[in-house]
């Protein structure tokens, strides 16, 4: 079956990492798949998607809305080879259903959202990709919580569906042994240097933690800085505090957008994500498939996917005292305590994140329409 995937890019965000996920997953599976993205200056996974055959269209498009984007899809799905067509977040999702509207191709249409309902504004442009949804056959969440959110919508209350991400299999190491390693507990985070991902409360909650304990544990921050107003101003923030608590900045280290974030995973005793909002964090699910336990803000899917005191710690992201607090706790356990968390985690992987069943799980849609 041929398949045409729409994306913006192959930037190294989660949606984009995801997409490529799926493509590559469906490609194993003996599906003729095609990509189109309209932002080809960012490459990040052009190499893996050349690697498994599969070919790209690159629109290099222009500031604002692209009729040039627009036309090459109607031509694409007007050529009658494709038998689906998927697309993730709300532009391309714009894109391709506008092309269905004015083309009326023969072919099931899946679109996607990959963010949080949270993020939302209430403008009226803001609601136009929820009214244009009617085009499509499948609306896909990928979590629980925005997914209820969309069936709130009364057209989308029967065509909206959740399919979780999809990860690959890593190997991981006997889990006590791994916690038996150092003193100082080990922290990763992952995630763009924004104002959602909630540093400045996250180094607030250091501040409180070697106060309370006369030390910090190790923090790690991969990423990369955003530069919109807002984000820069959270990054002089951060640094302001971590330049006012010399024993926090001596523990904590900017390490910039990384490739090898599996490895930094194995070498870490947890991953942390207090962000203010989510859709479903790449990171968090790749954190479980290594098999490490999360502490994350109690918000959107995150008490689905830790579950308080099963496969991590939840805290209230608003509150620097219950960050530092949950960070005590995980601190005090004993290594054996932390190996079943990681154990947890890692069991819970492979039974709901793997890439085979989100590859499945779309399938489904593509062959029959119901879930």
């Amino acid at each position: 079956m041929k398949i045409l995937c729409v994306i913006d890019s192959l930037g190294s965000g989660g949606a984009q990492r995801q997409m490529v996920n799926l493509a590559i997953g469906l490609k194993a599976k003996g599906h003729d798949v095609e990509l189109l993205i309209y932002f080809p200056e960012l490459r990040f996974f052009k190499g893996e998607l050349g690697a498994a055959g599969i070919p790209v269209y690159e629109v290099h498009k222009s500031k604002g809305f692209s009729f040039k984007v627009l036309g090459k899809l109607i031509t694409l799905m007007r050529s009658g080879k494709y038998k689906a067509v998927i697309s993730f977040l709300s532009a391309p999702n714009i894109y391709v259903e506008l092309a269905i509207m004015i083309s009326r191709p023969k072919l099931k249409s899946i679109v996607s959202e990959r963010s949080s309902y949270t993020q939302e504004s209430r403008s009226l442009f803001r609601k136009i990709p929820r009214y244009l949804h009617i085009w499509a056959d499948t609306v896909v969440a990928n979590s629980h919580s925005h997914a209820n959110w969309l069936r709130s919508h009364g057209h989308l209350r029967y065509k909206t569906h959740v399919i979780y991400n999809g990860y690959p299999l890593l190997a991981t190491e006997d889990q006590p042994d791994h916690y038996k390693k150092d003193k100082v507990v080990a922290f990763l985070v992952v995630g763009r240097i924004n104002a959602g991902k909630n540093g400045v409360r996250l180094v607030k909650a250091l501040v409180l933690f070697h106060q309370r304990n006369g030390y910090a544990p190790s923090v790690s921050w991969v990423g990369r800085q955003e530069t919109d107003p807002q984000s820069l101003q959270t990054r002089a923030e951060m640094d302001r505090l971590l330049g006012e608590n010399p024993q926090v900045s001596a523990r904590w280290r900017w390490l910039g957008e990384r490739e090898d974030i599996p490895q930094l995973m194995a070498s870490c005793n947890s991953l942390i994500h207090v962000s203010l909002y989510e859709g479903l964090p790449n990171v968090v699910c790749e954190a479980l498939m290594a098999g490490r336990p999360v502490i994350a803000s109690n918000v959107c899917d995150h008490p689905f996917l830790i579950e308080d005191g099963v496969r991590g710690l939840l805290c209230d992201p608003l509150s620097s005292d219950s960050i530092c607090a949950t960070l005590e706790k995980f601190t005090a356990m004993t290594a054996t305590e932390k190996a079943t968390l990681g154990q947890n985690a890692r069991n819970y992987a492979e039974q709901n994140l793997t890439i085979a069943r989100m590859v499945t799980e779309f399938e489904t849609f593509i062959f029959d329409g119901t879930h």
